[in-house]
Parts: C-alpha cells; structure tokens; sequence
C-alpha cells in the first residue's frame, strides 16, 4: 500500500498562506533546502493538491525541468475540487467526489508515495480519517504574527509522533511526524 504524506512550508507561528510567503521564505532558500525538498518530492509518483495549491502551482512548475519541477511534472497530479473546469498540468486528473474513497482507493494502487502539497482545506478534510501517513514539515525560522495557519481552530486534536528532525544551514526545521495512531 503507498503511504500518503502532507507537505508544508510553514513560519514558526505556523503561517504558510501564499500571500506572505515572499516574506519569509525567501531567506531560507538555500541550494541544501532545494536539494532536501526535491528529494522529498522525488519519493513520490502522485502528486494530490486542492484546487487554490493546485491553481498558484502549475503555471510555474509545469514549465520546470530540473531541480523539484522534473520530479513534480511526471507524477500523475489529482486535484481535489468542485468548481474546476479543466486541469491544464500534464497528467492532471480531477476529483469532484467521493474524495475519501478516491484516495483510499489510490492508496492502495501499487506505486510510490502520495504527496499533498499545501492545500490545507483538502488536509482538514481528511483528518480522522486514517488516511494522512505522515506530516513533513518545513518550519521557518520566521515568526510572521499574522496570516493563514496551516492548522486552523477547531482542528481536531491529533497526537503525533517525531519519526525524524533535522536542522538546515539556513536554521529551517525538515521536521516528519507520524499520526500516533497508525
């Protein structure tokens, strides 16, 4: 069975909107970080995203051929929505609904692992539901104090086990945990 894994760039606080995303994320940037997140990427052949993620990405990473952008442009892309009309990213599929059982479904295809990247509208939806195998966290050693949280209020509690941690030159956290239930 493939293992299913959230992917975050997120501040200290917990921010990771795209709007101020320019603020902090440009001063940890550095070629180890980019290395550490293509490897990242390269472990997987699915690449499931809700539909803003899915929007703010494929007009820049489908044009990519090296670095993150070869590894993301031959994953089958799944792109959780309701109100999209096309999916223009190569290898693009959209899911409208039955999403659990759609994923559940991939999960149990033979194949390398699922990534979620962002999109933590389609992640809240899909807590307590067993299907999230691992949370990979970039954390940023930048407190924004205001913007859109990764986890919201109202999230449910959700114990979690550190399986790894590991401390970038640009003192961003590659933290990987694991939901204690699993």
């Amino acid at each position: 069975m493939r293992k299913l894994w959230v992917k975050a760039w997120m501040t200290l606080d917990g921010v990771f909107d795209a709007d101020t995303m320019e603020t902090w994320w440009q001063n940890t940037n550095t070629p180890e970080r980019m290395t550490y997140i293509t490897e990242q990427y390269a472990q997987g052949d699915i690449y499931l995203l809700g539909r803003t993620t899915y929007e703010m990405l494929w007009p820049g990473w489908s044009t990519q051929t090296t670095g993150p952008g070869e590894p993301l442009n031959r994953m089958h892309k799944y792109v959780v929505s309701t109100t999209l009309s096309e999916a223009p990213w190569k290898e693009s599929t959209i899911i409208r609904e039955n999403v659990v059982e759609e994923i559940a479904r991939l999960k149990q295809q033979p194949g390398k692992d699922i990534i979620i990247d962002g999109s933590a509208t389609l992640v809240q939806s899909l807590q307590g539901t067993g299907l999230i195998d691992e949370y990979r966290f970039l954390v940023e050693p930048f407190i924004m104090g205001s913007g859109r949280r990764f986890f919201v209020e109202g999230t449910p509690p959700t114990k979690l086990n550190l399986l790894e941690s590991r401390t970038l030159s640009s003192g961003t956290l590659a933290l990987v945990y694991q939901p204690a239930n699993q």
